[in-house]
């Protein structure tokens, strides 16, 4: 076990930041743990049984940030795609990506999302989106697919083992399966970030965990890549490790002033492009 998390802190911590009541995901619960797998390395919360329910999901998809339209990782993926004849995306709220892909590739490629309210969206514009989730379709439809994506999705579930397989059990041998992922090792590391938390992520994941998949799933890994800091993160960014030096004695960084200078140098210099969101893509051939 790598630490304990107060239940009590949790809850405050989302209804202060996000106006949303989580308490009734959690029970009698006063303790989550964290722990970190010996032959992967990805960390986990436990008990799992405290992944958030779909009425989280319906709250949280009124704030205009929660399911953009648009990403980093899905301009990564519209690269990777490249000729494949279709494919699915598995988690894709209103389903922007999937749309994006039909009109600039041309070619059958659906969603599946679990929860409700944001299939309803989906579909009342007219975008191909099934209410369901990924070892069901697997078992439909298995390796009916040259591509599978999935974007932000794998840190939200409590079998995160299961759900890989059935995302390489829904690709042909020698189609692509491409993920998007939060990076455990960027910024966030140095934050208290409810959404990192449960009942909304149940696991944390580094480069190393992308990298030891091909020992655990029939995969071959292309690339890793990095998302550059984006301009809507630089806030975080910056106050993520003005917290994380202030813990470490140094007083200044508490300063509002400090961390206003802090975050208009980023902002307006280059040096935004040399640093790191909180965002990393994988790309895998199923072998």
């Amino acid at each position: 076990m790598q630490g304990t998390l107060e239940v009590a802190q949790i809850k405050s911590r989302w209804m202060r930041d996000l106006g949303i009541d989580v308490g009734g995901e959690f029970g009698e619960l006063s303790i989550i743990e964290l722990h970190r797998c010996v032959d992967c390395a990805i960390q986990f919360f436990k008990p799992d049984s405290v992944a958030g329910s779909p009425e989280i999901y319906m709250a949280l998809e009124q704030r205009a940030e929660y399911y953009l339209p648009c990403k980093w990782e899905h301009e990564m993926a519209l690269r990777d795609i490249g000729d494949s004849r279709n494919g699915v995306e598995i988690g894709c709220g209103f389903g922007s990506f999937v749309e994006r892909v039909r009109k600039e590739k041309g070619i059958p490629f659906y969603g599946c999302e679990q929860n409700p309210s944001a299939v309803r969206i989906a579909c009342s514009n007219g975008v191909n989106v099934l209410l369901e989730d990924s070892q069901n379709l697997a078992k439909r439809l298995p390796g009916a697919h040259d591509v599978v994506c999935s974007f932000q999705v794998l840190e939200h579930v409590d079998r995160p083992r299961e759900v890989l397989q059935s995302f390489c059990d829904l690709v042909r041998p020698g189609g692509k399966l491409l993920l998007g992922l939060p990076n455990a090792a960027s910024f966030l590391k140095h934050q208290y970030n409810p959404l990192d938390l449960p009942p909304h992520h149940m696991t944390r994941w580094r480069a190393e965990v992308l990298r030891r998949l091909q020992a655990w799933f029939p995969l071959k890994l292309i690339r890793i890549a990095y998302e550059p800091l984006p301009e809507y993160q630089v806030s975080y960014y910056a106050e993520a490790y003005m917290d994380f030096l202030k813990k470490r004695g140094l007083g200044m960084a508490g300063w509002p002033s400090i961390r206003s200078r802090l975050i208009n140098v980023i902002r307006h210099s280059g040096v935004r492009r040399l640093l790191r969101g909180q965002t990393f893509y994988a790309s895998y051939e199923r072998r």
